[in-house]
């Protein structure tokens, strides 16, 4: 019966500090990732995008998309994994939250609200992109090291990207 119940108590202790690819772990502030849907406004079609991130072996990541200043998408991805973020065409900056030892009770501070919860323990770093523009497109980040590459983040801070 002991056995049981530590094997129940190890089970939660990892399944409560986990996340996985594609899960929007700051939702009560940021919401959850919608699909985009094409739409026509004032006159004008307007289409969908994809932001589309690939990790490291070495370490998750959160995605954050922001427009006009604002968070408008967020995304954890696990090491090692690929998730599309779906936007509606238009200009996004784009910032990179990475670390380890995820905390699901860590206080995170935002411009947005009060309560975000949930962050990296160790080995925090926050990257950005320059805005990008977008129009029926697929932005491709591939998170890691690469002789010649084409992208160079930038350095940023948890107060820039929430």
């Amino acid at each position: 019966m002991k056995s049981k119940l530590l094997f129940l108590a190890l089970i939660s202790f990892f399944t409560a500090n986990a996340q996985y690819t594609g899960a929007t772990p700051w939702e009560n502030c940021y919401g959850k990732n919608a699909s985009c849907q094409t739409y026509v406004e004032n006159g004008y079609y307007v289409g969908c995008s994809t932001i589309e991130v690939n990790t490291s072996s070495s370490s998750a990541v959160i995605v954050i998309v922001k427009r006009f200043g604002r968070v408008i998408k967020h995304a954890y991805i696990s090491a090692n994994s690929s998730h599309d973020i779906e936007v509606k065409d238009g200009t996004y900056q784009v910032f990179f939250y990475y670390g380890k030892d995820w905390d699901r009770f860590k206080n995170m501070n935002s411009n947005q609200c009060n309560s975000v919860t949930g962050g990296f323990k160790t080995d925090e770093y926050v990257g950005k992109d320059d805005p990008i523009s977008l129009k029926g497109q697929i932005m491709k980040y591939t998170l890691t090291q690469v002789t010649y590459g084409n992208f160079s983040q930038k350095s940023s801070s948890l107060e820039e990207a929430l």
